[in-house]
């Protein structure tokens, strides 16, 4: 099998049949060593029927992983690096922003250049929002800073892969995943390829402002210890400060007695120090709330179901 395409799916029932029309188009000229690798990861609408309605028809190779509830998009990548058998592994959305015939692209570049082992498509031109893009902005910077791997501003999850990188990737056991960080972490030799991101075919976008902002915050635990060392810093300076404001006290109580006046002072204080030890809390309580979810180890995703072409044809 030379092409595995990885293809993740919530709630994309008018979209799927369109996007495997577009993908058989695309990659006509090898589709006779292609696999599609379909993750449905728990849609509520009848995204399931469509895929299989594609796998009763299709003359390739068709692997459906029907998931028991939705578990998110880094347990169906995970579940389709699992099942993928090519020796190039590609990863796509289905709802045709990301258009297969980049796919093309991609497997001439590492033919081409022995000496790459990924491509990673990036927009060329962003079509989002100024303050989205502006935070994105933010997020790249802070955790480029914190990380000892470079995350790439706008590399997205659409890449070609060499059998080589997926064993990598699958070679690491933990549950807590951030697959931007997972790919510059594994290292290997990366080609960032351009492209050009379209309107979707039909529904709406499943990430929300709060949604990314939560995976910013998974990305930064997952991949690095500052926020716990800055907190520490934190927590250093302030107990010097209240060391040299209780001297302070102590002195001005002896010299000129102990007047009443400094109460609006000492509440913006008490404040103040509150508000960064609930901080750091919180900060530590994202790395507890990490060690504890790997301490369970818990799976991450059930298969429901599981459709195969080749168990068709047998």
């Amino acid at each position: 099998m030379l092409l595995s395409v990885i293809v993740p799916c919530y709630n994309e029932e008018d979209n799927v049949a369109l996007f495997y029309n577009e993908a058989m188009h695309s990659l006509e000229e090898i589709i006779d060593e292609v696999e599609f690798v379909f993750i449905n990861d728990g849609s509520k609408d009848n995204t399931l029927e469509e895929l299989k309605k594609i796998y009763k028809t299709a003359m390739v190779n068709i692997k459906i992983i029907d998931f028991s509830r939705n578990f998110g998009k880094e347990a169906a990548l995970l579940a389709g690096f699992e099942n993928a058998v090519g020796d190039y592994v590609a990863i796509i959305d289905a709802d045709l922003q990301q258009n297969p015939k980049y796919i093309c692209q991609m497997l001439k570049i590492l033919n081409e250049n022995s000496e790459y082992d990924c491509v990673a498509a990036y927009q060329d031109v962003r079509k989002e929002g100024k303050i989205l893009s502006f935070f994105k902005d933010c997020f790249y910077k802070l955790i480029n800073k914190m990380t000892e791997v470079e995350i790439v501003r706008s590399a997205s999850d659409f890449r070609l892969l060499k059998r080589k990188v997926v064993n990598a990737i699958l070679s690491l056991p933990e549950k807590c995943r951030f697959s931007k960080g997972i790919f510059s972490w594994v290292g290997f030799n990366t080609y960032y390829m351009p492209y050009t991101v379209e309107e979707r075919a039909n529904g709406t976008s499943k990430w929300s402002f709060w949604k990314l902002f939560a995976y910013a915050i998974d990305g930064i635990v997952a991949f690095s210890t500052v926020p716990l060392v800055v907190a520490s810093i934190i927590g250093i300076i302030l107990f010097i400060i209240s060391i040299l404001l209780l001297l302070i006290i102590v002195v001005k109580t002896l010299i000129w007695g102990d007047p009443v006046a400094g109460f609006p002072t000492l509440a913006s204080l008490l404040l103040l120090t509150a508000g960064i030890q609930l901080l750091c809390i919180g900060v530590l309580g994202q790395y507890l709330a990490k060690n504890y979810t790997e301490s369970k180890e818990r799976p991450m995703y059930i298969v429901k179901d599981f459709y195969s072409s080749k168990e068709k044809q047998k």
